[in-house]
């Protein structure tokens, strides 16, 4: 829990000054941003020996940041796979919740208002809670999207899994436009291959 309660420390240090400009490399998890590149932070083998995820077509890959966190329980570090500069094109932060989706749902609250006081040109969409259709029935998923006028993203999410409990966990992203643009691809046409 003392992970939970010092996350807004982190949102005040993310951010030099409450006057920045609607960017998303304003934006930062660990201290990475959008735009700069992953072997500031991890040594190219550390980022190969991390890999966690490759999208299906190759074009993206997502690698775990294996330094202890007193923030996150997980970070993940997306790049184009063929990108030897390991240029950052999305940054996403994993804290969990257990058996507590309501601790969740606080905590998404506080986030959004501190991202909502300090980004005041974003686009931002509260999608509600909806049901997870990846997941067991009863599962769900509460996002918050905040969009930038370049089309950069970043996300709040809370996601509620009805079979594991214990997995519960917010999410807090930060995409390039770039990614950005690719994952509704991607969603667009998993949903067509699905109906």
């Amino acid at each position: 829990m003392k992970k939970l309660s010092t996350y807004l420390l982190l949102i005040f240090f993310s951010f030099s000054a409450p006057s920045f400009a609607e960017d998303i490399s304003d934006f930062e998890i660990e201290g990475m941003t959008i735009g700069g590149s992953l072997l500031d932070y991890m040594s190219e083998e550390e980022i190969k020996e991390n890999v966690g995820f490759v999208y299906e077509d190759n074009k993206f890959t997502v690698s775990f940041y294996n330094k202890s966190s007193e923030m996150y329980d997980m970070v993940g570090i997306t790049y184009k796979s063929n990108d030897k500069t390991y240029k950052i094109h999305g940054v996403q932060g994993l804290i969990f919740f257990e058996n507590n989706i309501e601790g969740c749902y606080k905590k998404q609250d506080e986030i959004e208002k501190e991202i909502s006081s300090m980004f005041t040109e974003t686009k931002k969409n509260n999608w509600g809670i909806l049901t997870n259709p990846s997941s067991a029935e009863g599962s769900t998923f509460k996002g918050i999207t905040f969009v930038f006028n370049n089309g950069s993203r970043a996300t709040i999410e809370c996601y509620h899994y009805s079979d594991i409990p214990e997995t519960d966990h917010l999410k807090i992203t930060a995409n390039s436009k770039e990614l950005a643009k690719y994952l509704d691809y991607t969603t667009a046409q998993e949903r067509k291959t699905n109906n």
